[in-house]
């Protein structure tokens, strides 16, 4: 192959990154093809695949654009809702990376596990802690009920529902904090394999 054509496939792999950055990271590794008299199976063989090249070129940006943002810096429910978006697509940028190349199948497989488990946490964090929201409020109302017939009942059950309903302003934010944390850990996973991925051959992956 060519090493014109192969890296016109390579940017056709990288339409996530804005024309400057392409031609940038094009420019930089058709250099260091020059330099290295890489060509044909030789380019192959060092850089990879058009593809694979790409994967590790855009799992890279990603890992940089997601640099020490371990929390959203703007505390706004919009700036959350960015920051997760962020993360997600890192996440997705890292797993169509691995995708490419057959020896990082284990990884990205190992990734979907720890996500699908991030996944099942938040789940039961957020159906327990509902669970024990509607108890109170169904204990209160079961209080209310008994009252009338029963003033000594209805109290202690009224007041048992009372506590566990006020017991929700503590859990909740303990609740999302666990979510946060066992999500945060995840991130920490992904990069650090999208890391291992990117800087595969890290002689060649510090481009501008």
């Amino acid at each position: 192959m060519e090493n014109s054509i192969y890296f016109a496939q390579v940017k056709n792999y990288l339409q996530q990154l804005t024309p400057s950055e392409q031609e940038d990271v094009i420019q930089f590794y058709q250099e260091y093809a020059v330099d290295a008299e890489l060509s044909g199976t030789r380019l192959i063989s060092e850089l990879g695949t058009p593809k694979q090249l790409a994967g590790r070129i855009l799992v890279d940006y990603s890992l940089r654009n997601a640099e020490d943002e371990e929390l959203p810096h703007d505390d706004s429910r919009q700036g959350h809702q960015n920051w997760f978006k962020q993360e997600l697509k890192l996440i997705s940028t890292v797993l169509e990376g691995l995708l490419s190349s057959i020896v990082w199948l284990p990884a990205m497989l190992l990734i979907l596990v720890c996500l699908f488990a991030t996944i099942i946490i938040a789940v039961v964090v957020v159906v327990v802690l509902i669970y024990y929201l509607l108890t109170g409020v169904f204990q209160i109302i079961g209080g209310l009920a008994v009252l009338p017939h029963n003033w000594a009942t209805g109290l202690y059950q009224g007041g048992i529902g009372l506590i566990i309903v006020g017991l929700q302003f503590v859990i909740w934010p303990i609740g999302a904090a666990l979510i946060r944390m066992v999500f945060q850990l995840l991130m920490r996973f992904v990069k650090y394999i999208g890391r291992k991925f990117s800087h595969k051959n890290s002689e060649v992956t510090h481009h501008a």
